[in-house]
């Protein structure tokens, strides 16, 4: 975590003099019409667009508090930190998803909660879930088998004009892959997360191609493979924004061998 963290400081400190950010604050959900957003960061001189948020369970025993300092090292940013805590005392914090735009997203029995985030305008999101009755909150990432799975569904190297290091996205589909949070699924034992190529050229033939999963939390096993159309049919009541199918894949034609 405390690495994480260090690299999420680091990559807010460049982008405030690298990359042009929104400078008003998040009001809509991103991902979820459930979602509570809040931005990882702020700049000193837009620190007013980066307010502490109190997220209130479902049942309002519990809440998770949104606040923002500045780290030691860069005081010329805020930086937001996730604090978990019920009625008596204080379970934990967690460590933000991602370093421009971040997603609470309570379970309906109040027990779990997800954090979806990315890292930049390209839409590079990453989904991590935690739980109030574990020690340390955790597990945090339970996609790994989501990844692998579109990796299985949607080969990089037979794409037409494969990306450069297919093999090694084929190797660790998790450094490609986009998930975010989407809905829990009746309680806090099984969530609902969309999972996507990457939307760039440099993917070939399988960009921006999508499926949405039901998967088990906390162990992340697969309960519910969706097309994309599956998936908007079943949950475009939960997204919040208008999900458009994406076209099919383009693979490379393969060529005969002469006899």
């Amino acid at each position: 975590m405390p690495c994480r963290r260090a690299q999420l400081i680091l990559w807010l400190a460049i982008s405030f003099f690298v990359f042009p950010l929104r400078s008003t604050a998040t009001d809509k959900p991103t991902w979820s019409k459930q979602g509570t957003d809040f931005r990882a960061g702020c700049s000193i001189e837009e620190k007013n667009n980066c307010k502490p948020v109190r997220i209130p369970s479902p049942d309002g025993n519990a809440a998770i508090v949104i606040s923002y300092k500045s780290p030691a090292k860069y005081p010329a940013i805020v930086l937001a930190s996730i604090r978990v805590m019920t009625r008596a005392k204080i379970l934990g914090e967690v460590p933000l998803a991602a370093s421009v735009e971040n997603e609470i997203v309570w379970s309906p029995d109040s027990k779990a909660f997800s954090v979806t985030g990315n890292e930049n305008a390209s839409g590079e999101e990453h989904v991590f879930v935690y739980m109030l009755d574990r020690p340390r909150l955790g597990p945090g990432n339970i996609t790994d088998q989501v990844a692998r799975d579109m990796a299985r569904t949607f080969p990089a190297c037979k794409a037409s004009n494969p990306v450069e290091d297919c093999a090694q996205y084929e190797k660790n589909p998790a450094d490609y892959i986009g998930t975010s949070g989407i809905d829990w699924v009746g309680d806090s034992s099984r969530i609902v997360v969309m999972a996507q190529v990457p939307c760039s050229s440099v993917m070939g033939g399988i960009m921006c191609q999508v499926k949405g999963y039901e998967i088990e939390v906390p162990s992340g096993k697969i309960l519910l493979r969706m097309t994309a159309r599956e998936f908007a049919k079943k949950w475009q009541h939960s997204m919040a924004w208008k999900f458009q199918i994406p076209d099919p894949p383009e693979y490379a034609k393969q060529t005969s061998k002469a006899n």
